[in-house]
């Protein structure tokens, strides 16, 4: 392990070995220590959150939009295909009278929203949007998921929302969703 260290210092800071003293080599190897701590921590963190919105998707308290159990056309040059909509009970107490989110106004944090996209009949992903404006892996403080039926990540937390933001932004202001404008 010294020899590995010592290498690696050495080729970042491009000095002889026979320079390097045993306190800089204790301070570089306390300093890897701590990035590779920091990296595992960072995953184990997504990892968990990737788990939970997997698990939020199926849960079975979650509300149809317009209290419905339809499936919707993809519409919109929506990636999604077809889905069926639904919402925790924080994302519903947002919903006006219509069942839709008011222009304008914006979902309170904890507010789940599930989109379970099916192709020939089967269901295909689970597509999560989570409103955390204090999650470290939420964009436009909303956190966003898709997962496979068996939970495997198609789209991981850790993406930050960045290939679906600029098409949830476009149209009508609803808190980055667009299925109230489509559907």
């Amino acid at each position: 392990m010294k020899c590995w260290n010592r290498s690696i210092y050495t080729i970042f800071n491009r000095k002889p070995l026979e320079q390097i003293n045993s306190q800089t080599m204790n301070i570089f190897n306390k300093a890897l220590i701590l990035s590779i701590s920091l990296l595992t921590i960072v995953s184990c963190q997504k990892k968990k959150l990737n788990e939970e919105l997997y698990e939020a998707a199926k849960a079975t308290d979650l509300q149809f939009y317009k209290n419905k159990d339809t499936l919707y056309s993809g519409a919109g040059g929506s990636p999604h295909g077809s889905f069926k909509l639904k919402f925790n009970s924080t994302a519903v107490s947002s919903l006006g009278a219509d069942g839709k989110l008011p222009v304008g106004a914006e979902f309170s944090n904890g507010s789940v929203i599930v989109k379970e996209v099916y192709s020939g009949g089967e269901l295909t992903f689970y597509v999560v949007m989570k409103k955390d404006s204090e999650s470290k892996f939420q964009g436009e403080n909303w956190v966003w998921g898709e997962y496979k039926p068996n939970g495997d990540v198609a789209y991981s937390v850790s993406d930050k929302g960045n290939s679906c933001i600029s098409c949830h932004s476009a149209g009508v202001s609803r808190d980055l969703t667009r299925s109230f404008d489509l559907h």
